[in-house]
């Protein structure tokens, strides 16, 4: 009995995911194209087959790199994505880390004085 509930369980879980998919691209397609359209020269036209290509291709990536953080953080024993995770994914590009790890460091920096303004 258990069994049918983990399996239905599971299979919820999956539609829900699946149900979220149309959404998360809109999402996607709405950011992409703001920064296309902020990014290109003005006299520079695309059409909506780009973006939707943009949108695809973007999204497989977050899939395989959301994958990847799971596995990791999994591997670690934990169910929480952190940084190292993320550091881990990027190992083969070390501007990637670099810049990264700039921004972290700004963040923190300006975090604190955030909440000190509050």
């Amino acid at each position: 009995m258990s069994e049918q509930n983990s399996t239905s369980d599971s299979h919820m879980s999956e539609e829900q995911k699946q149900q979220l998919i149309p959404q998360l691209k809109g999402k996607l397609w709405y950011c992409l194209e703001q920064l296309v359209k902020k990014e290109l020269p003005s006299d520079i036209s695309y059409s909506p087959k780009f973006i939707n290509a943009l949108v695809e291709l973007c999204f497989t990536q977050l899939v395989d790199i959301g994958g990847d953080l799971e596995a990791f953080a999994r591997h670690a024993g934990r169910e929480t994505i952190v940084v190292e995770d993320l550091m881990l994914r990027l190992r083969n590009s070390s501007d990637l880390q670099q810049l990264l790890q700039q921004k972290l460091e700004e963040n923190t920096a300006v975090g604190p004085a955030r909440r000190a303004d509050r």
